[in-house]
């Protein structure tokens, strides 16, 4: 009997299946399609929260003034470029000066520094040193460019100790004195040359010291 009627049901849901299986297979169609909206929306909200926000920048805040360190600019002065030297024939561009060697009187567009024949000649400020000549007339020519629109040439140097391209600072040894052929009438002395901004000025007006 049992058997009868699970046979009976069996034949009444393969023919249920058989007559309606369109819709039936309508209806799993509509199930799968929300399942994989489903998905996708669940998808598309997690990578929406991975995602990082982008704040506005914030204002940088500086310190005030008053506690930014200060930048000193060291001031162009000049150390007596000759050991223990003392100013000799001063700078003159208007007024005529004796020229010893010469024997007459002339413009003298540098100073010259007397000192001790074999004394130490210095650089006087830091900078750059960007020619160095040497002749039998003017002896060791070192010129430096110290910045802020300063150079010098420096004449009559002896057993000249650098090179172009040389840094030096105020007490970097240039040489010695010497005595060659230029102003050969005078003490031994160095011919020091000043520009600044290409204009030839007195180099004595920036020498600092007890023995300027």
């Amino acid at each position: 009997m049992q058997k009868k009627d699970a046979k009976a049901i069996g034949s009444r849901l393969m023919a249920f299946l058989k007559k309606n299986i369109h819709y039936i297979l309508m209806i799993l169609c509509v199930i799968a399609i929300g399942v994989v909206v489903t998905v996708v929306a669940v998808l598309n909200t997690t990578k929406t929260n991975d995602v990082d926000v982008n704040k506005p920048n914030e204002p940088t805040i500086e310190a005030p003034d008053d506690e930014k360190p200060a930048v000193v600019e060291k001031k162009f002065a000049l150390i007596m470029p000759v050991e223990g030297g003392v100013q000799g024939r001063a700078f003159s561009d208007t007024a005529l000066s004796y020229n010893p060697t010469l024997s007459r009187y002339d413009a003298h567009l540098a100073v010259d520094i007397v000192g001790s024949e074999g004394a130490n000649v210095y650089a006087g400020f830091e900078g750059t040193v960007t020619n160095v000549t040497t002749d039998a007339y003017y002896g060791g020519s070192v010129t430096i460019d110290y910045g802020k629109g300063y150079v010098a040439t420096i004449r009559l140097i002896n057993d000249v100790k650098v090179s172009k391209g040389d840094k030096v600072d105020e007490k970097t040894v240039l040489g010695t004195v010497g005595k060659f052929q230029f102003e050969c009438k005078q003490d031994a002395h160095i011919h020091y040359e000043l520009t600044q901004n290409n204009k030839l000025v007195d180099p004595m007006q920036y020498v600092v010291g007890d023995n300027k």
